[in-house]
């Protein structure tokens, strides 16, 4: 039986088609990879935002009051932990309890404390009350991310709202 030349022209070589499944399994991996990716850098960039939006809050807070959230001396003398002041002391700020999580730690950790209330992963650096003070030094944080949560260090807020990894800003080690 002899193959006419138009019947030889349709079919496929082996090489051919070890070419195209090839191809195919490539395009598939790099899908795979990018999608594994996709959601921890979608919570860098939600970690971001959040820092963000507290920094908004403070620089509001500031303009208000006119001086940086001053924690009271009876705090240690209450059973409300220091989480539980932050969240209401800045709250009519815009900084709602998810803008103090980090998308990351709350989903590698429990979210909550052992008392129920949520768990601040954004520390606030203390400042005097003095109205200028949280803008006098250009490399003092206003907030840091508790832990190195996205691969590059902790996330730090600067006073003129720019965010920074840890290893950015200390350099290669």
């Amino acid at each position: 039986m002899n193959l006419s030349g138009s019947a030889r022209a349709r079919a496929f070589t082996l090489v051919e088609l070890l070419a195209v499944i090839g191809i195919l399994g490539f395009l598939i991996a790099l899908v795979v990879v990018v999608n594994n990716s996709l959601p921890a850098r979608a919570e860098s960039v939600a970690c971001v935002t959040h820092l963000r939006s507290l920094h908004t809050s403070f620089a509001a807070y500031i303009q208000d009051k006119g001086h940086w959230p001053q924690e009271p001396e009876e705090l240690g003398d209450r059973e409300a932990p220091l989480e539980d002041w932050w969240l209401a002391e800045m709250a009519p700020y815009g900084a709602v309890p998810e803008v103090w999580m980090c998308p990351s730690i709350k989903r590698l950790i429990t979210n909550k404390s052992k008392n129920g209330r949520p768990k601040i992963h954004y520390m606030p650096t203390m400042f005097d009350d003095q109205p200028m003070t949280p803008y006098k030094w250009s490399t003092q944080p206003w907030l840091i991310e508790l832990g190195n949560m996205h691969g590059q260090g902790a996330n730090i807020c600067f006073p003129d709202g720019s965010i920074r990894t840890m290893d950015a800003v200390m350099g290669p080690g």
